[in-house]
Protein backbone atom coordinates (compact mmCIF):
# COMPACT_ATOMS: atom_id res chain seq x y z
CA UNK A 1 0.00 0.00 0.00
CA UNK A 2 1.10 3.57 -0.84
CA UNK A 3 2.90 5.70 2.03
CA UNK A 4 1.33 8.86 2.85
CA UNK A 5 3.93 11.58 3.43
CA UNK A 6 5.51 11.25 6.89
CA UNK A 7 6.45 13.92 9.38
CA UNK A 8 10.21 14.21 7.98
CA UNK A 9 8.86 14.54 4.26
CA UNK A 10 6.51 17.49 5.34
CA UNK A 11 9.07 19.21 6.88
CA UNK A 12 11.18 19.03 3.84
CA UNK A 13 8.61 20.82 2.07
CA UNK A 14 8.45 23.59 4.42
CA UNK A 15 12.46 23.82 3.93
CA UNK A 16 11.95 23.37 0.08
CA UNK A 17 9.65 26.57 0.13
CA UNK A 18 11.57 28.51 2.01
CA UNK A 19 14.58 27.93 3.10
CA UNK A 20 15.69 31.15 4.51
CA UNK A 21 12.64 31.48 6.69
CA UNK A 22 12.91 31.59 10.54
CA UNK A 23 11.34 29.59 13.10
CA UNK A 24 8.10 31.87 13.28
CA UNK A 25 8.06 32.33 9.38
CA UNK A 26 8.31 28.44 9.54
CA UNK A 27 4.94 28.37 11.09
CA UNK A 28 3.00 30.51 8.55
CA UNK A 29 5.08 28.26 5.42
CA UNK A 30 3.46 24.60 7.43
CA UNK A 31 -0.05 27.01 7.61
CA UNK A 32 0.14 26.89 3.86
CA UNK A 33 1.27 23.19 3.48
CA UNK A 34 -1.92 22.13 5.70
CA UNK A 35 -3.77 24.32 3.65
CA UNK A 36 -3.14 22.43 0.25
CA UNK A 37 -3.13 18.53 1.78
CA UNK A 38 -6.62 19.27 2.94
CA UNK A 39 -7.34 21.31 -0.53
CA UNK A 40 -5.48 17.97 -2.40
CA UNK A 41 -7.98 15.67 0.12
CA UNK A 42 -11.05 17.79 -0.71
CA UNK A 43 -10.81 17.20 -4.22
CA UNK A 44 -9.79 13.60 -4.19
CA UNK A 45 -13.68 13.06 -2.00
CA UNK A 46 -15.13 15.12 -4.64
CA UNK A 47 -13.68 13.33 -7.29
CA UNK A 48 -14.97 10.15 -5.77
CA UNK A 49 -18.32 11.73 -5.24
CA UNK A 50 -18.12 12.36 -9.22
CA UNK A 51 -17.37 9.17 -10.05
CA UNK A 52 -20.04 7.61 -7.75
CA UNK A 53 -22.67 10.38 -9.46
CA UNK A 54 -21.71 9.38 -12.85
CA UNK A 55 -22.26 5.78 -12.46
CA UNK A 56 -25.81 6.64 -11.29
CA UNK A 57 -25.39 6.65 -7.36
CA UNK A 58 -27.30 9.82 -6.19
CA UNK A 59 -27.51 11.35 -2.85
CA UNK A 60 -29.37 9.58 -1.61
CA UNK A 61 -27.65 6.22 -2.49
CA UNK A 62 -24.67 8.17 -0.97
CA UNK A 63 -26.29 9.16 1.82
CA UNK A 64 -27.68 5.22 2.80
CA UNK A 65 -24.02 4.05 1.85
CA UNK A 66 -22.91 5.98 4.79
CA UNK A 67 -25.65 5.51 7.18
CA UNK A 68 -27.00 9.57 6.61
CA UNK A 69 -29.74 11.16 5.20
CA UNK A 70 -29.24 12.91 1.69
CA UNK A 71 -29.10 16.19 3.10
CA UNK A 72 -26.59 15.19 5.50
CA UNK A 73 -24.31 13.73 2.31
CA UNK A 74 -24.71 16.73 0.20
CA UNK A 75 -23.79 18.83 3.25
CA UNK A 76 -20.98 16.61 3.95
CA UNK A 77 -19.51 16.57 0.19
CA UNK A 78 -21.00 18.93 -1.15
CA UNK A 79 -18.36 21.27 -1.03
CA UNK A 80 -15.98 18.86 -1.95
CA UNK A 81 -17.77 18.22 -4.81
CA UNK A 82 -17.51 21.58 -5.38
CA UNK A 83 -13.83 22.00 -5.68
CA UNK A 84 -13.28 20.24 -8.89
CA UNK A 85 -11.33 21.67 -11.52
CA UNK A 86 -11.84 21.08 -15.10
CA UNK A 87 -8.50 19.09 -15.32
CA UNK A 88 -10.33 16.74 -12.55
CA UNK A 89 -13.44 16.36 -14.28
CA UNK A 90 -12.12 15.25 -17.50
CA UNK A 91 -10.00 12.96 -15.67
CA UNK A 92 -13.45 11.61 -14.27
CA UNK A 93 -14.88 11.21 -17.89
CA UNK A 94 -17.28 14.06 -17.37
CA UNK A 95 -15.88 15.54 -20.84
CA UNK A 96 -15.80 12.16 -22.95
CA UNK A 97 -18.15 13.44 -25.07
CA UNK A 98 -16.97 17.09 -25.67
CA UNK A 99 -15.49 18.00 -28.47
CA UNK A 100 -11.83 19.19 -28.96
CA UNK A 101 -13.28 22.95 -29.17
CA UNK A 102 -15.06 21.84 -26.14
CA UNK A 103 -12.57 21.04 -24.50
CA UNK A 104 -10.76 23.83 -25.09
CA UNK A 105 -12.91 26.22 -24.58
CA UNK A 106 -13.14 24.90 -20.98
CA UNK A 107 -9.31 25.58 -20.62
CA UNK A 108 -10.09 28.84 -21.61
CA UNK A 109 -12.65 30.03 -19.22
CA UNK A 110 -10.17 28.40 -16.09
CA UNK A 111 -7.48 30.58 -17.86
CA UNK A 112 -9.83 33.58 -17.99
CA UNK A 113 -10.55 33.35 -14.07
CA UNK A 114 -7.11 32.75 -13.16
CA UNK A 115 -6.18 35.85 -14.98
CA UNK A 116 -8.46 37.92 -13.58
CA UNK A 117 -7.89 36.50 -10.36
CA UNK A 118 -11.44 34.77 -9.57
CA UNK A 119 -11.54 32.46 -6.98
CA UNK A 120 -13.54 29.80 -9.73
CA UNK A 121 -14.49 29.65 -12.77
CA UNK A 122 -17.75 31.47 -13.26
CA UNK A 123 -20.63 31.42 -15.93
CA UNK A 124 -19.40 34.47 -18.12
CA UNK A 125 -15.39 32.84 -18.07
CA UNK A 126 -17.62 30.06 -19.86
CA UNK A 127 -19.18 32.74 -22.45
CA UNK A 128 -16.14 34.64 -22.54
CA UNK A 129 -14.26 31.30 -23.75
CA UNK A 130 -17.07 30.71 -25.98
CA UNK A 131 -16.80 34.33 -27.63
CA UNK A 132 -12.83 33.58 -27.92
CA UNK A 133 -13.39 30.94 -30.77
CA UNK A 134 -15.22 33.09 -33.60
CA UNK A 135 -15.43 29.91 -36.00
CA UNK A 136 -17.51 27.83 -33.46
CA UNK A 137 -21.25 26.63 -34.01
CA UNK A 138 -22.20 28.90 -30.51
CA UNK A 139 -20.85 31.99 -32.58
CA UNK A 140 -22.14 31.48 -35.27
CA UNK A 141 -25.34 31.50 -33.61
CA UNK A 142 -24.89 34.52 -31.80
CA UNK A 143 -23.74 36.24 -35.02
CA UNK A 144 -27.11 34.94 -37.10
CA UNK A 145 -29.38 36.75 -34.54
CA UNK A 146 -28.02 40.13 -35.66
CA UNK A 147 -25.61 40.89 -32.66
CA UNK A 148 -21.63 41.26 -33.45
CA UNK A 149 -19.83 38.37 -31.45
CA UNK A 150 -16.55 40.49 -31.20
CA UNK A 151 -18.38 43.70 -30.20
CA UNK A 152 -20.27 41.36 -27.21
CA UNK A 153 -16.35 39.47 -26.20
CA UNK A 154 -15.12 43.19 -25.86
CA UNK A 155 -18.01 44.40 -23.45
CA UNK A 156 -17.75 40.85 -21.57
CA UNK A 157 -14.09 41.33 -21.46
CA UNK A 158 -14.32 44.74 -20.16
CA UNK A 159 -16.90 44.13 -17.45
CA UNK A 160 -15.11 41.04 -16.43
CA UNK A 161 -12.00 42.87 -16.09
CA UNK A 162 -13.08 46.04 -14.24
CA UNK A 163 -15.35 44.00 -11.50
CA UNK A 164 -11.77 42.05 -11.00
CA UNK A 165 -10.67 45.08 -10.25
CA UNK A 166 -12.95 46.43 -8.14
CA UNK A 167 -12.97 43.04 -6.14
CA UNK A 168 -8.99 43.20 -5.48
CA UNK A 169 -9.30 46.75 -4.30
CA UNK A 170 -12.35 46.40 -2.03
CA UNK A 171 -10.36 43.22 -0.45
CA UNK A 172 -7.03 45.10 -0.04
CA UNK A 173 -4.89 43.05 -2.40
CA UNK A 174 -5.24 40.26 -5.32
CA UNK A 175 -4.73 36.58 -5.55
CA UNK A 176 -7.51 33.86 -6.18
CA UNK A 177 -8.51 32.36 -3.10
CA UNK A 178 -8.04 28.62 -4.54
CA UNK A 179 -6.13 25.90 -2.84
CA UNK A 180 -3.00 28.27 -3.73
CA UNK A 181 -2.04 31.22 -4.48
CA UNK A 182 1.18 32.71 -5.52
CA UNK A 183 5.32 32.86 -5.28
CA UNK A 184 7.19 30.47 -3.70
CA UNK A 185 7.12 30.94 0.48
CA UNK A 186 3.99 33.74 -0.03
CA UNK A 187 2.48 31.89 2.96
CA UNK A 188 3.88 28.67 2.33
CA UNK A 189 1.57 28.16 -0.98
CA UNK A 190 2.61 26.75 -4.02
CA UNK A 191 3.01 29.16 -7.84
CA UNK A 192 -0.66 28.31 -8.96
CA UNK A 193 -3.94 28.90 -7.63
CA UNK A 194 -6.24 25.56 -8.02
CA UNK A 195 -9.25 26.76 -9.60
CA UNK A 196 -12.97 25.04 -9.24
CA UNK A 197 -15.19 25.28 -11.54
CA UNK A 198 -17.71 27.73 -9.68
CA UNK A 199 -21.52 26.60 -8.57
CA UNK A 200 -23.05 28.93 -11.72
CA UNK A 201 -20.29 27.36 -14.25
CA UNK A 202 -21.25 23.63 -12.95
CA UNK A 203 -24.86 24.18 -13.34
CA UNK A 204 -24.18 25.45 -16.76
CA UNK A 205 -22.57 22.63 -17.59
CA UNK A 206 -25.93 20.58 -16.03
CA UNK A 207 -27.84 22.55 -18.62
CA UNK A 208 -25.60 21.40 -21.29
CA UNK A 209 -25.96 18.29 -20.92
CA UNK A 210 -29.57 18.42 -21.03
CA UNK A 211 -29.81 20.45 -24.15
CA UNK A 212 -27.75 18.20 -25.78
CA UNK A 213 -29.96 15.10 -24.47
CA UNK A 214 -33.11 17.55 -26.10
CA UNK A 215 -31.05 18.10 -29.40
CA UNK A 216 -30.59 13.67 -29.71
CA UNK A 217 -26.98 14.53 -29.99
CA UNK A 218 -23.96 12.35 -29.48
CA UNK A 219 -21.44 14.81 -28.55
CA UNK A 220 -21.47 18.05 -26.80
CA UNK A 221 -20.52 20.76 -28.86
CA UNK A 222 -19.58 24.46 -27.38
CA UNK A 223 -23.60 25.10 -29.22
CA UNK A 224 -24.83 23.16 -26.38
CA UNK A 225 -22.60 25.23 -23.66
CA UNK A 226 -24.51 28.40 -25.10
CA UNK A 227 -27.60 27.04 -25.11
CA UNK A 228 -26.84 25.53 -21.47
CA UNK A 229 -25.91 29.08 -20.64
CA UNK A 230 -29.33 30.18 -21.38
CA UNK A 231 -31.13 27.48 -20.05
CA UNK A 232 -29.93 27.90 -16.78
CA UNK A 233 -29.78 31.93 -16.43
CA UNK A 234 -27.05 31.99 -14.14
CA UNK A 235 -25.51 35.05 -16.53
CA UNK A 236 -27.79 38.00 -17.69
CA UNK A 237 -24.95 39.29 -20.33
CA UNK A 238 -26.72 37.33 -23.48
CA UNK A 239 -30.21 38.38 -22.38
CA UNK A 240 -29.49 41.95 -21.70
CA UNK A 241 -28.06 42.13 -25.38
CA UNK A 242 -30.94 40.42 -26.73
CA UNK A 243 -30.20 36.66 -26.87
CA UNK A 244 -33.16 34.35 -26.01
CA UNK A 245 -32.91 30.81 -25.29
CA UNK A 246 -35.77 29.70 -28.18
CA UNK A 247 -34.24 32.24 -30.87
CA UNK A 248 -30.94 30.76 -29.65
CA UNK A 249 -31.70 26.72 -30.26
CA UNK A 250 -33.43 27.58 -33.88
CA UNK A 251 -30.00 29.20 -34.64
CA UNK A 252 -28.04 26.22 -34.05
CA UNK A 253 -30.38 23.82 -35.80
CA UNK A 254 -30.03 26.14 -38.75
CA UNK A 255 -26.27 26.21 -38.62
CA UNK A 256 -26.33 22.38 -38.16
CA UNK A 257 -28.41 22.15 -40.71
CA UNK A 258 -26.04 24.40 -42.97
CA UNK A 259 -22.85 22.50 -41.68
CA UNK A 260 -23.91 19.13 -42.85
CA UNK A 261 -25.51 20.60 -46.50
CA UNK A 262 -22.09 22.09 -46.86
CA UNK A 263 -20.15 19.04 -46.21
CA UNK A 264 -22.54 16.67 -48.44
CA UNK A 265 -22.18 19.08 -51.32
Amino acid sequence: MPELPDLTALLSIVEERDPDADPLSRLTVAEGVLSDLQGIGDRLLGYLVELARAEGCSWSDIGDHLGISRQAAQQRYGRRWSSLTVADLAQSGAFDRYTARAKQTLERAEAHARRLEQPAVGADHLLLAILDDPATLAVRAIAAQGVDPSALRVELARGLTAGSETTATSTGGSGASGTSTTGPGASGTSSEATIPIGPEARRVLTATLAETAELRHNYVGTEHMLLGLLRDRSSTFLRDHGIDLEPTRAAVRAALEAFLRSRES
